[in-house]
């Protein structure tokens, strides 16, 4: 009888410890502005007259988020009831090169495409302080640096 609730008892313990998840870091969208995050950026977009657009980013100064753990180009769910939450149509990292000092992405995508979307400069350390399984992020609209004619 003891053998048989020991043996129920591993397989109960087993199975809750299998179907848990394990801890993901935590992402807080920074609410301050460039600024304040002594942020040095530019956002340029060209529009090519074929339905395409070209985006460039160059960074001067992580600032506030230095070192920068990645520059993403980010477009949001646009179905966020059966998504449940925060889901992205697309999260891309852009590669970057060093130009006059500065760090230049460029991507290239649909006119339509823009309107929603965002870069995001993604960061583990926040005023040089790290805190364990936290990463925080600062999200740069693209729409607004398109140019109406």
């Amino acid at each position: 009888m003891f053998a048989r609730t020991f043996c129920l008892s591993v397989v109960g313990f087993a199975t809750l410890a299998m179907t848990t998840s394990p801890a993901w870091a935590l992402g807080f969208e920074l609410g301050e502005s460039k600024e304040k995050l002594k942020l040095d950026y530019k956002v340029t977009v060209y529009d090519h007259g074929t339905g395409r657009v070209t985006i460039t980013f160059t960074l001067a100064d992580e600032g506030r988020l230095k070192p920068l753990n990645s520059i993403d180009f980010y477009i949001p769910s646009t179905d966020k009831h059966k998504s449940g939450g925060n889901m992205a149509d697309l999260v891309l990292s852009l590669a970057t090169r060093e130009v006059d000092g500065k760090q230049v992405a460029r991507i290239h995508v649909k006119k339509e495409l823009i309107e929603k979307a965002e870069i995001q400069l993604k960061t583990s350390h926040l005023d040089g302080k790290q805190e364990p399984l936290t990463w925080y992020y600062h999200s740069i609209p693209i729409a607004g640096f398109m140019k109406v004619e």
